[in-house]
């Protein structure tokens, strides 16, 4: 009797850990969308940046893109020589279509890389737990991992969602959150001690006239 109810329990133990590696496990999600002018026109040729990772995925003739992503990802980023760059916060959507405003500035790839954005990367996206140990310091992490944020020097602006880089030319700076505490620097952060970064433009209403700016979370090994 003892011998059967020990192997119940050894039985339903091992389910429920094999529910939670399921749940915890990455799960791939294929999103599908188009990018439009803000005359419906398709767009061909545009770039999709994941978590501020260049991939390899374009846009085709109709303006249409398919990429598969892991369930963590948090932001989508479309960028076109010929009308600029959008960031859209992502959500586990299977559809996220972009339209560019009427009058969007256009950048070049080069002016882009001076503000932080990275298009040394052209693989395919490997998620968002990919290791931070290789930068020298957090602003370099940030300049190069987050195309959305924008470092000069040790000042920090998110770009918002929709904006261009003529935008939000730092009047606003981010919260920084550390484990859940607000920091007034980041400066004394080593990368290698950075479990997790998120960057936040779409949730700041909780933080009032101080979150107009954004919020960085940063979460410590």
């Amino acid at each position: 009797m003892k011998t059967s109810l020990l192997f119940v329990f050894l039985l339903a133990f091992t389910s429920v850990g094999t529910i939670s590696a399921q749940e915890n496990g990455s799960k791939k999600i294929t999103v599908t969308g188009m990018v439009t002018d803000y005359g419906n026109k398709p767009i061909k040729g545009a770039f999709i940046f994941v978590d501020s990772l260049k991939t390899k995925v374009k846009t085709n003739k109709k303006g249409v893109y398919k990429i598969k992503l892991d369930s963590k990802a948090k932001l989508l980023t479309v960028f076109s020589l010929n009308h600029g760059i959008i960031d859209i916060g992502y959500n586990k959507q299977e559809k996220v279509n972009f339209i560019f405003p009427e009058n969007n500035k256009t950048v070049t790839e080069e002016e882009l890389t001076d503000i932080g954005y990275d298009f040394s990367y052209n693989g395919r996206y490997k998620g968002a737990d990919a290791s931070y140990d290789n930068y020298r310091d957090i602003f370099e992490l940030l300049r190069s991992r987050f195309p959305n944020v924008r470092v000069r020097g040790e000042t920090i602006t998110i770009l918002g969602t929709g904006a261009t880089i003529s935008s939000n030319d730092g009047a606003f700076p981010p919260i920084f959150l550390v484990n859940g505490s607000q920091v007034s620097s980041i400066a004394a952060i080593a990368p290698v001690d950075i479990k997790s970064i998120q960057i936040d433009r779409t949730k700041t209403s909780l933080y009032g006239s101080r979150g107009a700016g954004g919020v960085i979370k940063i979460k410590l090994k």
